[in-house]
């Protein structure tokens, strides 16, 4: 009679399969939670971000709306298409998070052996930052998906026979990163790796001279526009490089550890702080050191050069500090690696020992992701902290539309609001001439409301605080 391996065993064939099923599910559920249930509402860099992308267009190309143009044109698109709600603003970001997530497992699949990149994918959505990113409808999420693309295609230009298509895919990424605040930066680590490490350095003299001039026929056509915008408004640069107004390095360090390190950080963007809690950092820690020891690879000598100079940058400016999401992640993972790597040495031809030796660290990484899920939903339910930078108007505004289309705002609301009047049979005014008026609350503090309206109905927020957010008012 054969004796039964565990090799043989049919979850141990579909290992990797049921992982990605169970990741799948897992983004699904969070996704879902994200916009349907907590955080409710919509941040400031989301209003803002929305009505730069409602006014974006080509005749203003060459100026300082320029920056973060491919989201923008993406968020535009969605807006037009789907009207605007919260859905439309958050769509972008929910569909570059799924191509991020994608990237990511094709990323650590490629650097990394397939159960760590399966591990790998599950650390990426167990961060708080990740959850927060993914349905955040600003350009942020771009500081995840250019740099994990343009590592993958990087890293499949060494490896592959065929390198156009990696170097189209890269140049390409590249090119439409520096449209982004700090995208100049993955460009900067890049050309630093190449120069410092010399198996690049001979790789790339290496490349047929047909194939490397694609490189600079592609990103200077991209970044065409980008330049003349520069050569107009040379602030556009001081943006793109995220020079801040005013630079003090201690304030900036202690602003920064506390962003990364401590609970009880203020959130000013609505991210939940700290960004590494302690199993992390214990990966991180491990990461970092046989990343070190192992200086010697491509790998190693990149991750090392983009830290350095990511961190550089959060000092200078640290309100910037999701740009560490990938090294972070990269670091952590190498973490895990090295810990795996170094149990399978102890027992290199042993199976059950190998499967008894992992199960703790799945189990890890699943109570990680279970962790980081509560500790989200806790803080985006009831955390008055975090909750503050939400504002629930939009769709307070939309229940009350019933009623009349009729709707006053503040002066500082009305730029947001004119996006629903540009798509619907909304009217925003500043005068009382309607029958019934929608008023929102910093209008109606500002506005003297004529004797013979009266409050018929008061529309309301979740919140505690300043829960009165539009009044109906009829004339009487």
């Amino acid at each position: 009679m054969k004796k039964a391996r565990i090799n043989d065993l049919w979850f141990y064939k579909y290992r990797y399969q049921i992982g990605y099923c169970g990741l799948f599910i897992s983004y699904i559920v969070i996704i879902l939670y994200t916009i349907l249930v907590a955080p409710r509402g919509l941040t400031a860099s989301e209003i803002n971000s929305a009505y730069e992308s409602s006014q974006f267009s080509f005749a203003n190309l060459f100026s300082a709306d320029i920056v973060n143009a491919p989201y923008k044109l993406f968020q535009g698109l969605s807006i037009s298409l789907f009207g605007l709600s919260t859905f439309s603003i958050k769509l972008p970001s929910l569909i570059i998070s799924a191509l991020a997530l994608f990237g990511i497992i094709k990323l650590t699949n490629k650097w990394f052996s397939p159960g760590i990149a399966t591990l790998a994918s599950v650390i990426a959505i167990a961060s708080s930052q990740f959850f927060f990113l993914a349905q955040n409808g600003s350009p942020e999420i771009l500081y995840i998906l250019y740099p994990v693309l343009i590592l993958y295609f990087g890293a499949t230009f060494i490896s592959a026979k065929n390198k156009i298509p990696s170097i189209i895919a890269f140049s390409t990424l590249l090119g439409l990163s520096l449209y982004t605040p700090l995208g100049v930066y993955i460009l900067l680590a890049m050309i630093l790796t190449i120069f410092a490490h010399p198996h690049l350095r001979f790789l790339i003299k290496k490349t047929a001279k047909k194939q490397s001039a694609l490189v600079f026929i592609i990103l200077p056509l991209l970044i065409a526009p980008l330049l003349i915008a520069i050569f107009r408004d040379f602030n556009i640069a001081k943006e793109l490089i995220g020079i801040p107004d005013s630079l003090n390095i201690f304030d900036n360090t202690k602003q920064l550890f506390s962003h990364l390190f401590s609970f009880s950080s203020p959130s000013d963007n609505g991210i939940l702080s700290p960004i590494i809690n302690s199993t992390s950092l214990i990966l991180i820690g491990v990461g970092l050191f046989f990343t070190l020891s192992s200086r010697y690879t491509s790998r190693s000598y990149l991750i090392n050069i983009w830290s350095l100079i990511l961190f550089s940058v959060c000092l200078i400016n640290p309100n910037s500090e999701t740009i560490l999401f990938t090294p972070i992640l990269i670091l952590t993972v190498s973490g895990l690696q090295s810990l795996v790597h170094t149990w399978y040495t102890l027992f290199p031809k042993n199976p059950y020992a190998r499967v008894t030796g992992l199960l703790p660290v799945v189990v890890l990484v699943v109570s990680l992701l279970f962790t980081s899920f509560e500790n989200f939903r806790l803080n985006y339910t009831y955390s008055p902290t975090i909750l503050t930078n939400f504002s629930q108007d939009l769709e307070i505004l939309k229940s009350g539309l019933s009623e009349t289309q009729t709707v006053l705002v503040s002066e500082t609301e009305s730029k947001f609001y004119k996006i629903l009047e540009n798509n619907s049979d909304i009217k925003i005014v500043d005068e009382f001439k309607d029958d019934k008026i929608l008023i929102s609350n910093a209008a109606y503090s500002d506005s003297k409301i004529p004797k013979n309206y009266k409050i018929k109905h008061i529309y309301i927020s979740s919140k505690k605080d300043q829960a009165d957010r539009f009044y109906l008012l009829e004339r009487s």
